[in-house]
């Protein structure tokens, strides 16, 4: 095996003060399994619920977790510098002092950011920003792509300015809601008219999202999702839909798409339905293979080739239209008896970063993380050739 000097160090960015907390900790343990041990090395930090850094062997098992108090207190707090100069470093920091005295005690270090925090904090473009901003290669999409994708109204506006089917929605802001949720309540009743979905603007996991039958449900419904965001969508139910997703993933013009998936449930699956089955996934950690049982899933759907080729074709021009990279879920409403579809939303960030759809489609898990560090590294690369700033300084007229 290569020594560790030799190896690339990947900085693995999971939890986070997000609703998905516990999924992006999921996430990042497959993901850590499932590098190839002869060209990474895994560097684990765990962002917990209260914002705080931590970094240590520790986090790299999954049973620790169980007793998160006590996995912390073992750990290393850790922060690092959002400038160009600190190089990945991550530096102990005293709970008491804040940064140790004198020279700031490193305490890892890692070449190569992969968030993997699902939700606010971080699938948004939040730790997107700060990896911009110290000048480190980092797996994904950039700041911009990550912003539209994780906000339903702004993807949709996006996909709709592209010439892609959507979906259309009423969007009602917590402050609308506070100051008159009669007429709230009146006019979604009459716009989109029920049956509809009521959901969070900028979520994902299914929190907060509820299906509407009537008056009765769309008080509750709205207050629910009024918790978890600042705006609310309210869309119309596709009664009679199958959901299918497929993936996506390269950067720029180099992009392919996997096969397609159907999720099977009864219902929009709920939080609990797609990560708490308790599976062993092929990455070898014993959690909830792929996001959701297997059980729920088809793959490849049962849907005809041309519907299928239709289905992926969207799949990479809305990649396109929202600039994504690294790898990216693209889900779909489709109505198989009129043969039509609207793209439901796009997963930047998806569970378990959609391996399933790419070992259905001859590319293993670490063949799968192996390109998303290596288009990481070529973006770096290419973005570090390109002028950011200028050798003048307007105050004085003479060069910096």
């Amino acid at each position: 095996m290569t020594g560790v000097a030799d190896r690339i160090r990947v900085g693995v960015f999971f939890g986070s003060r997000s609703v998905e907390h516990e999924v992006s900790v999921i996430t990042a343990m497959q993901a850590m399994a499932a590098l190839p041990a002869d060209r990474f090395v895994p560097v684990p930090v765990y962002i917990a619920k209260s914002g705080a850094w931590y970094t240590g062997e520790e986090l790299l098992e999954l049973e620790r977790y169980r007793d998160v108090e006590r996995l912390i207190a073992a750990s290393t707090r850790v922060t690092m510098r959002p400038d160009p100069g600190g190089g990945g470093e991550l530096t102990e920091v005293d709970a008491r002092r804040g940064l140790l005295g004198g020279s700031a005690r490193t305490v890892a270090r890692f070449d190569v950011a992969m968030p993997l925090v699902h939700g606010s904090n971080g699938e948004d473009g939040t730790l997107q920003g700060l990896f911009e901003l110290a000048a480190l290669p980092y797996c994904g999409c950039d700041v911009a792509a990550a912003a539209v994708s994780m906000d339903k109204r702004l993807s949709r506006t996006t996909l709709r300015g592209a010439g892609i089917p959507v979906l259309d929605d009423v969007m009602v802001s917590r402050q609308r809601w506070l100051d008159s949720a009669d007429a709230v309540c009146a006019e979604l009743a009459q716009q989109p008219g029920f049956p509809l979905y009521v959901k969070p603007r900028r979520l994902g996991s299914s929190i907060g999202v509820a299906r509407v039958e009537g008056d009765a449900q769309l008080r509750n419904a709205l207050e629910v999702a009024f918790g978890y965001d600042t705006s609310v969508l309210a869309e119309p139910a596709q009664d009679g839909s199958i959901e299918i997703n497929c993936s996506v993933l390269g950067w720029g013009d180099d992009l392919q798409v996997s096969v397609c998936e159907q999720p099977v449930s009864s219902g929009t699956l709920s939080y609990a339905d797609k990560y708490l089955s308790g599976a062993k996934g092929k990455s070898g950690v014993k959690t909830p293979a792929g996001g959701m049982k297997n059980s729920q899933r088809i793959i490849p759907a049962p849907i005809s080739e041309s519907l299928t080729r239709r289905i992926q074709d969207t799949a990479l021009s809305a990649f396109r239209a929202i600039g994504a990279a690294g790898v990216t879920r693209v889900d779909f409403l489709v109505s198989p008896e009129r043969d039509s579809f609207v793209v439901n939303e796009l997963n930047t960030l998806p569970g378990s970063l959609s391996f399933y759809l790419w070992e259905a489609s001859g590319m293993r898990f670490d063949e799968l993380l192996t390109r998303l560090i290596e288009m990481a590294m070529a973006r770096h690369r290419e973005q570090q050739a390109t002028t950011s700033s200028i050798d003048t300084w307007l105050l004085t007229g003479r060069p910096a």
